[in-house]
């Protein structure tokens, strides 16, 4: 069975389903990281960046907008950074408090701002010419046979 079907509410499906539909996740509710990691889960198999949007605390006025690019196999380039900065500083949040190439967090929020900068964060995300592909490291060629079967035991072992 999947993480969804094991310990996820009614509500937390229908909130991870609208996240699903919009692009990033509100996750202000009881069961908030369950249904992040259900999200990033989902993200990471479709290779998607993954946004969510929560309270500091149940009763706030200020939240948390983060970024995810682990789930992908992209980074951002300057051209992004740039962008989510100028974003912020357009409404009136500033510049994300942590940032690098893989991900970023705005974590003083206020609550009428938060959806509003995750959906604006996740096109300028999406953009193209805002990230770049990463180069993963290639494989060592494979060993010779006569390396690989030195100590290599049989599959039976004689009675």
């Amino acid at each position: 069975m999947t993480l969804e079907n094991e310990r996820l509410t009614g509500r937390d499906k229908s909130r991870l389903r609208r996240a699903r539909e919009r692009g990033y996740l509100n996750a202000s509710c009881k069961s908030g990281a369950t249904v992040r990691e259900a999200y990033g889960f989902w993200g990471w198999r479709l290779r998607l960046p993954v946004v969510c949007f929560e309270r500091l605390k149940p009763g706030s006025k200020f939240g948390r907008v983060g970024v995810d690019l682990f789930t992908t196999s992209n980074v951002l380039n300057e051209f992004g950074e740039a962008a989510l900065i100028a974003l912020g500083n357009r409404l009136g949040v500033g510049g994300p408090d942590s940032m690098s190439p893989h991900d970023l967090a705005w974590s003083r929020v206020p609550v009428g701002c938060m959806e509003e900068l995750a959906k604006a964060a996740l096109r300028i995300v999406l953009l193209s010419g805002n990230y770049e592909a990463v180069e993963f490291a290639r494989m060592p060629e494979k060993l010779s046979a006569s390396s690989d079967t030195r100590n290599v035991l049989p599959w039976r072992i004689p009675a």
